[in-house]
């Protein structure tokens, strides 16, 4: 899968980027790195291998690691499926 993402750098010059990868992790937390470091997010979108389109929301990403909190939430679903 691609991510696609444009950003506003510190001269006010909108940048565009991609990134392949597998992991849906690692394109949401090198989005968090970008706002992190103070770049402001314009537009973001994933492309899956089939050639599917899912548009992210940028106002979502606020520069914190967003692995950390996917995982912790995995764990408690497969908690709840267990002890449900």
């Amino acid at each position: 899968m691609f991510l696609y993402f444009s950003y506003s750098s510190s001269d006010g010059y909108v940048q565009r980027q991609h990134l392949p990868s597998e992991e849906l992790e690692i394109h949401l937390d090198t989005l968090n790195c970008f706002v992190a470091f103070g770049y402001v997010l314009k537009s973001a979108y994933l492309v899956d291998e089939q050639g599917g389109r899912s548009d992210l929301p940028v106002e979502a990403f606020d520069g914190w690691p967003i692995a950390y909190h996917l995982l912790n939430l995995q764990k408690e679903y497969q908690i709840a499926l267990i002890s449900g």
